[in-house]
């Protein structure tokens, strides 16, 4: 038996591109709220909100990714991801969609790596590998590299 049949995941759109999460790492999707600033953090750590009693941290992995500016409307979402870390200050953050993530059950010849990305775009804070879906590039993000800068900002909040 091959060990991957399918992912069940969600592609999430963010300014400037699109990115997969599997199902299992998103607790939640909200709609956007504008969060609070954080002074020390860097541009593309949209600020912070509570969620569930906790100092939650948003990001734009637009920003961080793509070098898009984010922009918030009426369709953004906040995508609520646990942390893949066992720190109690940071059990979960969030991302910042431009709308409603899309459920997908992937097949293995669904998605491809993308081998024509710029070396220094696949080296990027954020990026753990770059792909294809239906022909368009997509980010499988570096989550734990992102909790790493994460960290630091939510024990000061």
């Amino acid at each position: 038996m091959e060990a991957f049949l399918s992912l069940r995941c969600l592609l999430i759109t963010v300014q400037g591109g699109q990115l997969f999460l599997p199902n299992s790492f998103v607790a939640e999707v909200l709609p956007f709220a504008t969060p609070l600033r954080i002074e020390t953090a860097p541009n593309w750590v949209v600020g912070a909100m509570l969620w569930r009693n906790l100092t939650t941290p948003l990001v734009s992995l637009g920003q961080l990714i793509f070098d898009v500016a984010p922009e918030a409307d009426i369709n953004s979402r906040i995508i609520i991801v646990n942390a893949l870390g066992n720190d109690s200050k940071l059990p979960h953050f969030g991302i910042l969609g431009t709308s409603p993530p899309r459920p997908l059950n992937l097949q293995r010849d669904d998605i491809a790596m993308n081998t024509e990305v710029a070396e220094s775009a696949a080296k990027r804070l954020g990026v753990l590998s770059w792909a294809s879906y239906q022909e368009q590039p997509a980010v499988i993000p570096d989550l734990d590299a992102i909790e790493t800068v994460l960290q630091p900002l939510v024990k000061r909040v």
